[in-house]
């Protein structure tokens, strides 16, 4: 078996993918441009969501909230970065476009960062470890995403992939298509946030417990840091009830 022509099909489907997302990226900026004043409406409600969170109407910073902006933050960051550095697409330069992307951008950093005011009776550890549970379904739904839009390139796509795919990657990099670099970077700021939620929190739980049996190692690792949260998890809320009797 020829490893590098069955190698070659995934790679080329990357390309496949990666120029789709590009393409389909700079299609909806402009659909964003040509809606003209209607716009400007995402910054209005992206202010009025704010204001009414921070009178306490609303919040935007509860696990729903934390999640939501979870999953739109690497594809903001996409668009951001289609909008800093394309010049291909003369909609960058449109205000509108920027107050629509940045406004919603900035929006989902304030949800992500930002503490829910009348928090469930959890503990701060506690708390720091569901966060970051929340950013781990995230991530892994994005790279579930990204994955499985390679295999259907590399299956029902095939053909185009052969044809496109082999051509366009002779010529490009798969960080040259315009969004990836936005989009791996929120995945990797996503990444950040979640390990160090993880390890205050298992420092909170280990300076609350010093018998508790926290690695904190295993906690910056991808995957399994899930795995050792949860299982930090369930020893905090065994301890609330031993606590409880």
């Amino acid at each position: 078996m020829n490893w590098s022509n069955l190698l070659w099909i995934p790679y080329t489907a990357a390309h496949t993918a990666a120029a789709i997302f590009d393409m389909v990226l700079e299609m909806e900026l402009i659909k964003i441009r040509q809606s003209g004043p209607w716009a400007w409406a995402a910054a209005g409600v992206c202010l009025v969501l704010l204001a009414l969170d921070l009178t306490g109407r609303l919040s935007l910073r509860g696990s729903g909230g934390k999640t939501l902006a979870a999953l739109a933050f690497p594809l903001l960051c996409s668009c951001g970065e289609v909008l800093l550095w394309d010049q291909h697409i003369p909609e960058r330069s449109a205000l509108q476009v920027w107050a629509w992307v940045f406004s919603l951008l900035l929006l989902a950093g304030y949800a992500l960062l930002g503490r829910e005011k009348g928090a469930p009776p959890l503990s701060e550890e506690e708390v720091l470890l569901e966060w970051g549970s929340t950013l781990g379904v995230a991530i892994t739904a994005w790279l579930a995403l990204m994955a499985g839009a390679v295999v259907l390139m590399s299956t029902a796509g095939l053909l185009l992939s052969i044809i496109v795919g082999g051509l366009i990657s002779t010529r490009n990099g798969l960080l040259d298509y315009s969004g990836i670099k936005g989009l791996l970077l929120g995945l990797l700021v996503l990444y950040t946030l979640q390990c160090l939620w993880y390890v205050r929190g298992a420092r909170l739980a280990r300076r609350a417990d010093p018998g508790l049996d926290v690695p904190l190692a295993a906690l910056l690792v991808p995957v399994w840091n899930g795995v050792q949260a949860r299982k930090l998890a369930r020893k905090l809320q065994m301890r609330d009830v031993k606590d409880d009797y």
